[in-house]
C-alpha cells in the first residue's frame, strides 16, 4: 500500500485516486441537492473509501462494500484515519458486492494500473450480497458504480428501493452489456418501478422517484 496526496492507495494504483478525488465533489453540487433526507446511503464500489468518507459528512449511516482486497484494505486505513468516533462509527463496510443473488465472485483486474475499473467476474473470493438482506428501512440515497454491474445491485434492491423511494444513482457507460444488460434495459427496469431521470452528472445517471 502506498500513500499518494493523504491517502493510503494500493500499489498499483496510477489512475483511480485522481479521478475519484476529482468527481467526489459531484455529491456536493449535483446529487445531494436532489435528495431530500440524509439518513442512510448505500454506496458501492466502496474503493478506497473517498466516497463513503464524504457521505459520511451528509448521512447518518452509510453502508459499503469493496470486492477488491487491496482497494479494501486502503478503505478500511482511511475510514479508521480519517474518521474519528461518532463519524467513524457512521460507516458500515464489507468486502464484498452487491448483486441480484446471494453468490460469490472474483475479481477481474482488467486494468491493473486503475483500481477503480475492477469488475465482478466468477470465483470464490468475496460474496455477493443483496441490498434488501441489509433490510434497511431508510435509505434517502443508492449511489452505485460498480463498472457494469449496476443492474443486478438494482435487481437486489428491489424491496428496498419500493420502502423509502431513494434518490438513485447510476454509473451507467455500456459496461452491463459485459454481462448482457444494456443500460436502457436498467432505466426500463427503473421506469416500470416508477422513477425517471432526474440529472446527469459525467457519467453518472440521477433518478428520482416521479411525481
Amino acid at each position: 500500500m502506498q500513500r499518494r496526496e493523504g491517502w493510503h492507495v494500493p500499489d498499483a494504483d496510477q489512475v483511480a485516486l485522481e479521478i475519484i478525488l476529482r468527481e467526489v465533489d459531484d455529491l456536493r453540487t449535483d446529487i445531494l441537492p436532489l435528495t431530500d433526507k440524509h439518513r442512510t446511503a448505500i454506496q458501492a464500489g466502496g474503493n478506497v473509501g473517498i466516497w463513503p468518507i464524504e457521505l459520511a459528512m451528509h448521512f447518518a449511516r452509510v453502508v459499503t462494500v469493496e470486492p477488491d482486497e487491496f482497494n479494501h484494505a486502503a478503505m478500511m486505513a482511511n475510514l479508521d484515519e480519517r474518521l474519528l468516533g461518532a463519524n467513524r462509527a457512521r460507516v458500515m463496510a464489507y468486502r464484498g458486492a452487491f448483486g441480484a443473488q446471494p453468490g460469490t465472485g472474483a475479481m477481474d483486474r482488467f486494468d491493473p494500473h486503475n483500481v477503480g475499473a475492477h469488475r465482478v467476474a466468477d470465483g470464490a473470493e468475496f460474496a455477493i450480497m443483496r441490498i434488501d438482506s441489509l433490510e434497511i428501512e431508510d435509505c434517502d440515497l443508492l449511489c452505485l458504480d460498480v463498472e457494469g454491474f449496476e443492474h443486478f445491485a438494482v435487481q437486489g434492491a428491489e424491496r428496498t428501493i419500493k420502502r423509502s423511494w431513494p434518490t438513485i444513482v447510476l454509473e451507467l457507460k455500456g459496461l452491463g452489456e459485459r454481462y448482457g444488460v444494456t443500460d436502457v434495459d436498467t432505466i426500463t427496469m427503473l421506469a416500470d418501478w416508477g422513477y425517471m431521470i432526474a440529472g446527469h452528472v459525467h457519467r453518472d445517471v440521477i433518478f428520482r422517484r416521479r411525481p
